[in-house]
């Protein structure tokens, strides 16, 4: 069951990372948006297509969307905050190349959120 799960959890995240892609780019290149602020409106697209189909599809979890989609969103925000302070940290104190320091953060930061989704966000079990 959890390998199914972490296979639906991957496919989800791939659709969530085009749609960040894709209203990332829509919202510069043809809306005009400034860069910085079309990856945060392209951030959000993606935690909505992933939320979307992470409660649906990878989990079916029956928990209430309202408390699973905080949830999930406190999850992705931590996400962010660890690639970003292991990025900095591999990168600026280590001198690790951005590209193996990210290719290495992204072994780590999705598992955590697999994790976190799994037994915190989408969780049914009492508490």
């Amino acid at each position: 069951m959890i390998l199914g799960q972490a296979g639906r959890y991957l496919v989800a995240g791939g659709l969530g990372t085009l749609a960040h892609l894709g209203v990332m780019t829509l919202c510069v290149e043809s809306l005009g948006v400034r860069p910085v602020a079309g990856a945060v409106v392209g951030f959000a697209a993606a935690v909505g297509v992933s939320y979307a189909l992470n409660h649906s599809w990878t989990f079916q979890s029956s928990r209430s969307p309202v408390q699973s989609f905080w949830r999930f969103l406190l999850v992705s925000i931590l996400g962010l905050l660890m690639n970003t302070g292991m990025m900095f940290g591999l990168v600026h104190y280590l001198g690790w190349w951005y590209l193996k320091a990210q290719l290495s953060v992204i072994l780590i930061v999705p598992a955590t959120n697999f994790l976190l989704n799994r037994y915190w966000s989408f969780s049914t079990r009492a508490e």
